[in-house]
């Protein structure tokens, strides 16, 4: 059975270590409750060369992916899988962050942009000029995925481990405190029938995260997926929390998942 690298940190004011996160800390619980040989370190560094396929390494997405590239692994996942289209709900299309600070028809359009490589910058509403702060890079001509705006009431997680939902967690309050998300519900049979396609995709992830919305007209719709490697918790028990990073990082290294019980 492989180790279980967790990133921490020391706190000044408890004089100890702690997890370096909220997430790490409930992955720790969990890999813990596993019976997993957890091995603490500070840096990516320090654990780099003793890294085998079978261990896990539980820190931030770059960190993670610096991994997978030591075995020749690019990991990810479509934001928006083709099996999944009718359940968006708007259009979505690809374009560059230059195309779009050139043409105030493009940024002034209030359309939602995002990077298509991860942590670029962090997806938003452009609606103007100022918006566009932050999101270039004078060296590079970001690719980004753009998409017609929705009106969003509440949103949750819901956290798929080999073809089932283990649990859906609201997030939308998280964002946003006004939106008084807790009046609304998804549609339990849309999500089924999500559910339904997801698992007639091929090329799926044994665990990831599908990311679901109600809109102000009613509408239960697909925000998004989520790889979950290194994914936002939002709730999730711990025990579960750590066999979805297993599955995913057993399915990656093309392992066996030894916590798949």
């Amino acid at each position: 059975m492989g180790k279980i690298y967790l990133k921490t940190k020391f706190d000044n004011e408890m004089k100890m270590e702690i997890p370096h996160s909220v997430n790490i800390a409930n992955a720790m619980y969990g890999f813990r409750e596993l019976g997993a040989e957890i091995i603490c370190y500070h840096k990516i560094d320090e654990i780099y060369d003793r890294v085998t396929r079978e261990d896990i390494v539980i820190d931030y997405i770059d960190q993670c992916n610096s991994i997978f590239f030591k075995f020749g692994i690019i990991p990810g996942i479509p934001d928006y899988p083709e099996v999944l289209n009718s359940f968006l709900g708007r259009r979505i299309w690809k374009d560059t962050i230059n195309s779009i600070s050139r043409n105030e028809e493009k940024w002034s359009a209030g359309y939602f942009v995002k990077p298509i490589r991860n942590k670029a910058f962090t997806g938003k509403i452009i609606s103007g000029i100022s918006d566009l702060v932050g999101c270039g890079n004078y060296s590079e001509d970001y690719e980004v995925l753009v998409s017609e705006p929705l009106d969003i009431c509440a949103e949750w997680r819901c956290f798929i481990l080999y073809d089932e939902i283990i649990d859906v967690r609201p997030y939308g309050l998280l964002l946003d405190r006004n939106r008084k998300s807790y009046n609304y519900h998804y549609d339990s049979n849309i999500l089924n029938s999500m559910m339904e396609a997801f698992v007639s995709w091929e090329e799926r992830p044994v665990a990831c995260s599908m990311d679901i919305c109600v809109t102000k007209d009613g509408k239960t719709l697909l925000v998004e997926l989520n790889d979950s490697y290194a994914l936002g918790c939002y709730g999730l028990a711990s025990i579960f929390y750590a066999k979805l990073i297993s599955a995913r990082w057993s399915q990656l290294m093309g392992v066996r998942d030894e916590f798949h019980f």
